[in-house]
C-alpha cells in the first residue's frame, strides 16, 4: 500500500466518525443499562462483591489493548514490506493471550462457583478477553477496515444487556453473569480473527524489538491510568467503607464514558496523525509545555477546593450526587493531562519514555494519597486521590519538555 493509498484508507469523514462513535456509544449506554439492571437483580452484598471484583481488575483490559492497539495504529499505516508481519504478530495476542486465563476461570467455576477467588478469576479472564477484542478491531482499523469496529461494539453491548436481563429474570449470580460475559466476548473475538494476517513468517529480530518496544512504551499511559482505578478499589475494599464499592463502581462507569470518548477520538485519528507527525519539533514541545502548565494549575486548584469540601462534611458520603459532582468537576484536568500525554507519546522514542515515566509516578502518588484519603473519606476519598493524576502528569511533563 502506497503512502497515498494509506492516507485515503484512513481518511476520517463525518460519516465514518459518527458511525464509529455510534458503535462505541451503543456499547457504553448498554453497559450502564446493564449495571442498572444488576442493581435491581442482586442483593447489595452481591452487587458490592461484583463491583469490587470488576473494579479491581478492569484495568487489565488496557494491559492487552492499549500498547498493542497504539502500536498497530502507529506502525501498520506507514509500514510497507513489514505490514502483514506486524499485523500477524499482534493478531497472535488476540488469538492466544486469553486462553490460559479462560481455562483457569472455567476450572475455578467448576470447582468452587461461590468462592470469591472464582469471581476474581472470572473477572480477570473477562477483562483480558475484552481488551483482546478491542485490539482485534483496532487491527482491522489499522488495515483500513472500519466496519468491524462498529459491529463488534454494538453486538457486545446488546449481549451485555441481554445477560443482565437474564440475571434479573433467573436470579443468575455474579459468577454466572461473568461466565456469560466471558463466553460472549470469546465468541466475538473469534469472529474477528478471519481477515487478519495469520503467520508473520520469518520475522527479523529487529522488527520484533521495534514492535515489543512500541507496545511497552505506548501502553504505559493507559495501563497506569486504569491501574489507578483498580488500586483505589482495592484500597477501598480493605477499609470500613468497603460497602461503598458498589457506589463508586456506578460512578466510575460514568467517568469511564467521558474518558472513553476522549480515548476513542484520539485512537480514531492516530493513524492520520502518525502519517504526518515527524519527530518532536520546537512547536510541539511548546504545545506540550503549555498543556502541562494548564494541567498543573487546574489540578492543584481542584485538589484544594475538593479537599476543603471533604473536610467540611462530605467525607464518608455515599451520595451519588456528591460523588458524581466530584468526578464531573475533575474531568477538565483529566482531559488536559490526557491530551498532553497523547501529543508527547507520538513525538518519538524520547517522548514515549517521558510519558511512561510520568504515568508510573502518577500511579505511585495516587496510590499513596488514596491510602491516606480513603480510610478517612471512603469512596469520596478515592475520587479525591484520583485528582492527583493531572497534577503529577503536568509537573513531570513540564520538567521533561
Amino acid at each position: 500500500m502506497s503512502a497515498v493509498d494509506a492516507a485515503v484508507s484512513h481518511r476520517i469523514g463525518a460519516r465514518r466518525l459518527l458511525t464509529l462513535l455510534s458503535g462505541r456509544a451503543t456499547f457504553r449506554l448498554l453497559l450502564y443499562g446493564s449495571a442498572a439492571v444488576l442493581v435491581l437483580a442482586w442483593s447489595r452484598a452481591d452487587f458490592n462483591a461484583y463491583a469490587a471484583a470488576v473494579g479491581a481488575t478492569g484495568w487489565l483490559s488496557m494491559v492487552v489493548q492499549s500498547g498493542p492497539e497504539k502500536a498497530a495504529l502507529t506502525l501498520i499505516p506507514r509500514a510497507r514490506r513489514t505490514r502483514d508481519q506486524v499485523a500477524a504478530l499482534l493478531r497472535a495476542v488476540v488469538a492466544y493471550v486469553p486462553v490460559p486465563f479462560t481455562v483457569a476461570a472455567a476450572a475455578a467455576l467448576a470447582a468452587a462457583p461461590e468462592a470469591t477467588v472464582t469471581l476474581y478469576l472470572l473477572s480477570v479472564a473477562y477483562y483480558v478477553s475484552l481488551g483482546c477484542g478491542m485490539l482485534g478491531v483496532a487491527l482491522h482499523r489499522a488495515l483500513g477496515r472500519y466496519t468491524r469496529d462498529t459491529v463488534h461494539f454494538a453486538l457486545l453491548g446488546l449481549g451485555m444487556i441481554a445477560l443482565a436481563g437474564l440475571a434479573f429474570a433467573t436470579h443468575l449470580r455474579p459468577a454466572g453473569y461473568l461466565a456469560g460475559l466471558l463466553t460472549l466476548v470469546t465468541a466475538l473475538n473469534l469472529a474477528l480473527l478471519p481477515g487478519l494476517p495469520r503467520s508473520p513468517g520469518r520475522v527479523r529480530p529487529a522488527l520484533r524489538r521495534i514492535v515489543a518496544g512500541t507496545v511497552a512504551l505506548m501502553g504505559a499511559a493507559d495501563v497506569m491510568a486504569n491501574a489507578m482505578i483498580g488500586t483505589l478499589f482495592v484500597e477501598l475494599s480493605i477499609t470500613s467503607y468497603a460497602g461503598q464499592s458498589g457506589d463508586l463502581y456506578v460512578m466510575v462507569l460514568g467517568w469511564g464514558f467521558a474518558t472513553s470518548v476522549i480515548y476513542t477520538v484520539q485512537r480514531i485519528y492516530q493513524p492520520r496523525l502518525v502519517l504526518h507527525l515527524g519527530s518532536a519539533g520546537a512547536g510541539t514541545r511548546a504545545l506540550v509545555r503549555r498543556v502541562a502548565g494548564v494541567s498543573v494549575w487546574v489540578s492543584a486548584g481542584w485538589l484544594v477546593v475538593a479537599g476543603a469540601v471533604l473536610l467540611s462534611g462530605l467525607a464518608g458520603t455515599r451520595s451519588p450526587v456528591a460523588l458524581g459532582a466530584l468526578l464531573v468537576s475533575l474531568l477538565p484536568a483529566n482531559a488536559v493531562a490526557s491530551f498532553g500525554i497523547f501529543v508527547l507519546e507520538n513525538t518519538g522514542e524520547a517522548g514515549l519514555r517521558a510519558s511512561a515515566r510520568a504515568v508510573v509516578l502518577a500511579l505511585a502518588v495516587v496510590a499513596a494519597l488514596g491510602a491516606l484519603a480513603i480510610p478517612y473519606a471512603g469512596a469520596a476519598g478515592a475520587v479525591y486521590a484520583l485528582g492527583a493524576q493531572g497534577l503529577v502528569l503536568g509537573l513531570v511533563l513540564r520538567r521533561h519538555m
